[in-house]
């Protein structure tokens, strides 16, 4: 079995598509996985706007202390 690195620090990669006249994305923690899906999303004939890598800015990691 892979070892899942920390998505938090590492990221997301993230399949934009059409459902319902709507644009929705779906998550995945592994690029393989993400394209394994979005092949199968176009096999089936759904409106596939591609797919992109998520990571979070380090401003977002920070921890802000209230004084």
């Amino acid at each position: 079995m892979a070892k899942v690195l920390d998505p938090l620090k590492y990221g997301f990669y993230c399949v934009d598509y059409v459902f319902d006249k709507k644009d929705r994305v779906a998550t995945y923690f592994d690029m393989i996985t993400a394209q394994q899906s979005m092949m199968s999303m176009l096999k089936r004939g759904v409106e596939v706007k591609g797919m992109r890598e998520w990571k979070q800015g380090p401003e977002i990691m920070r921890v802000i202390k209230s004084e």
